[in-house]
């Protein structure tokens, strides 16, 4: 092979490694970074549900059946607070938090009170402060941050609300505002998860059966491929 075809050649093989380079580089710029925050862990075990079974093991599965459901999403990245039996403090979960600066935070958790009878699944979004005298505090672009965190955990809520209904008809109990010690002063859309009563035998079989715990993941899985389509 001459000189000029093989310098050709490697022209060619450079312009191909720098355009895979900047399509790679491109793809991992524009993912949607969604923090998962199993709720509880380690000595923290959260509400009892059997005798071997605890509110972290619940939610530590849900939340790692949702990033194995969505690593095959290119324009996804899930970052769990926790992925083992262990506990995180708020404030090392908050941190995670800052760090990774997502676009969205899910919070899981199982419900209790309300007696026995009480069932079914709860989801809680961020509130606005409606302090106007904090607001004249914040700066307007942390102004229009906390609005658009706002409007887009409604907009989460309702998606998540539509998937888990079509997974347990007639059982969501609503949507509901509610500040959360997870986002504050974050400025990040946040959606709280009740997935259902430890308190209710119903719920309780559910909770602990591995087959709920996969569609639940499922349906929130929906629910964020749904909201960044």
């Amino acid at each position: 092979m001459s000189h000029k075809k093989i310098l050709f050649s490697l022209v060619i093989l450079t312009m191909i490694i720098f355009i895979c380079g900047a399509i790679n580089l491109f793809a991992a710029q524009n993912k949607h970074i969604i923090v998962i925050d199993p709720a509880h862990g380690g000595q923290d075990k959260g509400l009892g549900l059997t005798g071997e079974m605890a509110e972290k093991d619940i939610t530590l599965a849900v939340a790692l059946s949702l990033k194995n459901d969505l690593a095959k999403e290119n324009n996804l990245e899930i970052i769990l607070t926790r992925d083992a039996d262990k506990e995180v403090s708020l404030k090392d979960r908050k941190k995670i938090i800052e760090k990774a600066k997502p676009e969205f935070v899910i919070s899981l958790h199982t419900n209790a009170g309300f007696g026995k009878s009480a069932s079914g699944y709860e989801l809680y979004y961020s509130e606005l402060t409606g302090d106007q005298e904090k607001e004249k505090k914040m700066s307007k672009e942390n102004v229009q941050r906390e609005k658009k965190s706002f409007n887009d955990s409604v907009r989460m809520a309702k998606i998540i609300n539509e998937n888990l209904n079509a997974l347990f008809s007639r059982k969501g109990r609503g949507l509901r505002k509610a500040d959360s010690p997870l986002v504050e002063d974050l400025f990040v859309p946040f959606v709280a998860v009740e997935m259902g009563f430890a308190t209710n035998l119903e719920d309780k079989k559910k909770l602990i059966s591995a087959k709920t715990q996969k569609e639940i993941a499922q349906a929130l899985s929906r629910s964020i491929k749904a909201f960044f389509r």
